[in-house]
């Protein structure tokens, strides 16, 4: 099967777990025998691990919006996806995040009846197809004007993260050919063994309000007013320097700089993850999925996440993980201290959180159905 992966960045630059995701799907499909191409935007040069990736397309300035740049990156992204399209030949294009790449390549896609899926790993096409009366008439007129190449976009079939997103995609934005299938990880059969003299906390992802560390700070600070100072509290991304200024400056005032460690963006989080017990994720954002979670699983760190969206489909609560209600300082503490230094409890914890992962989010077996359902889709 050959496929053209189109997704507005590609490793080795990459955001989140979208990314990852998707590096890890064109991985797979290679291994398998598919022709697999990757056509994404210009943020690195064009050097990469892998063969076969275009780094052509350009991201629309939005620090400076105009209409005359978003019209003729919309072009430039209109014309370098036919290009590509007509030099590969896909049977099917495999369409990932166009935030900042515009719908223009979905446009090219559709001219040219080439069969299409959508990976849907949050909603980046909230900013293109709003519901609004406004965005709609600007999109009709947009097709009517000559020089533009705007069509009307169905975002249709798409393959979903989660249980939750799908019913949005339905009721948003139509979506009526509809796959379930959730993110993946390599499963480790390494027997990874704690250090149980010290409790250590872990923290992976963006720093900016929306995933909530300083929720986590002030849950941890808590835990130290309760007399328990025997713990560590590790912190691996990068993000907002505003935000990240806070959090520093909340650190030094609950008196947890001694206990706090920055370790900045991490690309390989698996000897991080074997180092620490405990991860916690008090993101306020509505979270599609939760990539790190698996990770944390797979490597015996217990999770500590907010009750709601991506992490409530993954984690069962006093199962294999705890979930606390969302924004609530107190009860992030309170699950804080029903684990901290319980390292029978964790045990439990870890044990069923590894089985779950080896079941359900396997990467070989995630991926072996995202296959069955491109091959399907092209028929």
């Amino acid at each position: 099967m050959k496929i053209l992966v189109i997704s507005n960045y590609f490793p080795p630059y990459y955001i989140g777990g979208y990314e990852l995701a998707c590096f890890d799907t064109v991985k797979y499909l290679q291994k398998a025998g598919h022709d697999v191409y990757v056509l994404t935007g210009q943020y690195v040069e064009e050097s990469s691990k892998f063969q076969r990736v275009y780094r052509k397309l350009k991201y629309i300035d939005y620090q400076n919006p105009s209409y005359m740049n978003k019209h003729e990156i919309e072009q430039f992204n209109y014309e370098t996806t036919k290009e590509v399209i007509n030099k590969v030949q896909p049977e099917l294009v495999y369409i990932w995040s166009l935030r900042l790449v515009s719908l223009s390549p979905v446009w090219a896609v559709q001219k040219l009846n080439v069969k299409k899926v959508f990976e849907i790993g949050d909603f980046w096409m909230k900013g293109f197809l709003s519901n609004t009366f406004m965005s709609k008439l600007k999109r009709t007129t947009k097709q009517l004007l000559p020089n533009f190449q705007a069509q009307d976009v169905k975002i249709d079939p798409i393959i979903s993260v989660s249980k939750w997103m799908i019913k949005e995609m339905k009721e948003l934005y139509g979506s009526k050919d509809v796959f379930f299938v959730p993110n993946g990880t390599q499963v480790t059969n390494e027997q990874v063994v704690k250090d149980e003299k010290k409790m250590k906390y872990m923290f992976c992802g963006r720093l900016d309000k929306t995933k909530g560390l300083d929720l986590a700070i002030k849950a941890l600070s808590n835990l130290k007013d309760r007399k328990y100072r025997d713990f560590e509290f590790h912190i691996y991304g990068d993000g907002e320097k505003e935000y990240i200024h806070k959090c520093k400056n909340l650190i030094a005032a609950l008196n947890l700089k001694e206990n706090v460690f920055f370790h900045g963006k991490v690309d390989d989080l698996s000897s991080e993850y074997k180092k620490n017990h405990v991860l916690l994720m008090p993101t306020r954002m509505r979270e599609p999925f939760g990539l790190v979670l698996i990770e944390a699983m797979n490597y015996g760190v217990v999770n500590i996440a907010t009750n709601d969206y991506g992490p409530s489909e993954i984690i069962e609560d006093g199962e294999d993980g705890l979930l606390f209600t969302p924004n609530s300082v107190d009860d992030l503490t309170f699950k804080i201290l029903l684990i901290h230094n319980s390292w029978d409890l964790l045990e439990k914890y870890r044990e069923k959180a590894y089985e779950k992962v080896q079941n359900k989010y396997d990467i070989n077996l995630v991926k072996k159905e995202v296959e069955s359902i491109l091959l399907k889709l092209v028929g």
